[in-house]
C-alpha cells in the first residue's frame, strides 16, 4: 500500500524549496543529505579540537591577574608555569632561580621567571 504524500519542504541544507514524499524528509537530495552529515561531522571535530587547545592554554594566559604580580608564591609558580612543586625546588638547587624569603614564606620574582624562562 503506497501514499500519494506530495509536502512543500524547505531544505535544511540549501534552503531550496523542494516537494517531499514522506512527512520525515529534510533534503531535497542525496547531495544535500551527504553535504549537511559531512558539516556534521566537521563542526563535530572543530568543537573537540577547540576544547584540546583550550585545556592546553598555559596557565599564565588563563589567569591574568597572575601577569599582573610582581611575587609569585611556590603555588602561583605553579600555576603561572605548570610545572609541579618538586620542579620548583629542583630549579632553586640548581641556581636557576632564586628564592626570596619574607617572614617565613618563599616567594619567586615574576622578572627572574621570565628571564629564565624566556618568555
Amino acid at each position: 500500500m503506497s501514499s500519494n504524500i506530495s509536502i512543500n519542504r524547505i531544505c535544511l541544507n540549501c534552503g531550496e524549496v523542494f516537494i517531499a514524499k514522506t512527512t520525515v524528509t529534510k533534503y531535497c537530495s542525496h547531495k544535500c543529505n551527504s553535504r549537511h552529515y559531512k558539516m556534521k561531522i566537521r563542526e563535530l571535530k572543530e568543537s573537540v579540537s577547540k576544547s584540546e587547545t583550550k585545556s592546553k592554554i598555559p596557565q599564565h594566559i588563563k589567569n591574568p591577574e597572575l601577569n599582573s604580580m610582581l611575587l609569585l608564591s611556590i603555588k602561583d609558580t605553579c600555576k603561572f608555569i605548570g610545572i609541579s612543586k618538586p620542579t620548583i625546588y629542583r630549579l632553586f638547587d640548581d641556581k636557576v632561580l632564586t628564592k626570596i624569603r619574607v617572614r617565613g614564606r618563599v616567594f619567586i620574582s615574576r622578572k627572574e621567571i621570565n628571564e629564565a624562562l624566556k618568555i
